[in-house]
């Protein structure tokens, strides 16, 4: 009997073949639905990074913090949520509590990517990043 069942026991089935095909394509579905998000994403850090590391970053006025941020938003992607009007709303300086503590620039929002049908993925993004300068210590 189990010389039977060994003979019968070759390969993948059909099922197996289709389960693997559709897990595969699902992960591939994913991935191309989030890529954009998370490349979003870094490219909001990176405009971030630009803007702290300025060599005049600690003397920024808030107005001018944001210029250069949209700036570097709009040279590097084509991330169409920053306008003039909408990074009023989304970039932030917070105000240090204590004298001799930095400035942090904090940009928050929320993006979406249609994953299937109604079904969404949601990016929620809350970074905060000292305006320090680079390796001023100030």
């Amino acid at each position: 009997m189990m010389r039977v069942m060994r003979a019968r026991q070759r390969g993948m089935t059909f099922w197996g073949v289709l389960f693997i095909f559709g897990f595969i394509v699902i992960v591939v579905l994913f991935s191309l639905r989030a890529f954009p998000l998370y490349n979003e994403k870094m490219s909001v850090i990176s405009a971030m990074n630009s803007v702290s590391q300025r060599p005049d970053a600690s003397k920024l006025t808030t107005k001018n913090i944001r210029k250069y941020f949209l700036r570097n938003i709009e040279a590097t992607t084509n991330i169409e949520r920053f306008t003039d009007q909408s990074v009023k709303q989304l970039v932030k300086v917070i105000k240090p509590r204590k004298k001799g503590q930095p400035r942090i620039l904090h940009v928050k929002y929320q993006a979406t990517s249609p994953l299937v049908a109604e079904l969404y993925l949601l990016l929620e993004f809350d970074e905060r990043m000292e305006i320090r300068g680079p390796n001023t210590g100030e």
